[in-house]
């Protein structure tokens, strides 16, 4: 079984890298996040996950730790979920994004994803919510609330929300920090 590929990217797709390695090229499906961080040339090292669809062709997905392969193997195992949609939500959101968004039960800002229609990102977020280390914040859910009626997207928030922690910060101090941050800003504290 493979865990992981280290070698040079050797070309590179619009949906994932051919590595080589020992002389062989392994063309490995990787998220956005990988995709725009890397060039030809460069070297890499890849945690991949091999899998055998049903009907079609055996492929392998990179991820750059251990964590996204495993979020990734808890996508892939939800009903209707395969690995090219479980990619793309990867492509589209963090983990500590994905969990605000379950937390949230935010449908809508999950069905932006190619390939998840409404349906299919509420079942999602229901699985999920056992699957996925939640830490669930009335404070958090009170923030996005606010935020949105400011008029401040909902992904956007989220998106910033994954990034800081607003637990040790006065409800008062996280509004001005995300206000702040959802405005272009850099916050020093």
């Amino acid at each position: 079984m493979l865990d992981f590929v280290k070698g040079k990217v050797v070309f590179k797709y619009s949906d994932g890298i051919s590595i080589g390695c020992g002389g062989i090229g392994i063309k490995v499906f990787v998220p956005l996040s990988v995709l725009t961080k890397v060039s030809q040339g460069d070297k890499v090292f890849l945690f991949v996950k091999l899998i055998f669809p049903p009907e079609g062709t055996p492929a392998v997905y990179g991820f750059e730790t251990e964590d996204e392969r495993k979020l990734f193997e808890i996508l892939t195992r939800i009903p209707k979920i395969g690995s090219r949609t479980a990619l793309n939500i990867l492509s589209h959101f963090s983990k500590q994004e994905l969990i605000k968004i379950v937390e949230a039960k935010d449908a809508k800002t999950l069905a932006t994803v190619p390939g998840l229609g409404k349906k299919l990102s509420e079942r999602l977020i229901f699985e999920l919510a056992s699957k996925l280390k939640t830490e669930e914040s009335q404070k958090d859910k009170e923030l996005i609330e606010i935020l949105e009626n400011l008029g401040y997207p909902r992904r956007d928030i989220i998106k910033i929300l994954s990034k800081i922690d607003t637990e040790n910060l006065s409800f008062e101090e996280a509004i001005k920090k995300l206000t702040l941050l959802l405005s272009g800003g850099k916050f020093g504290g």
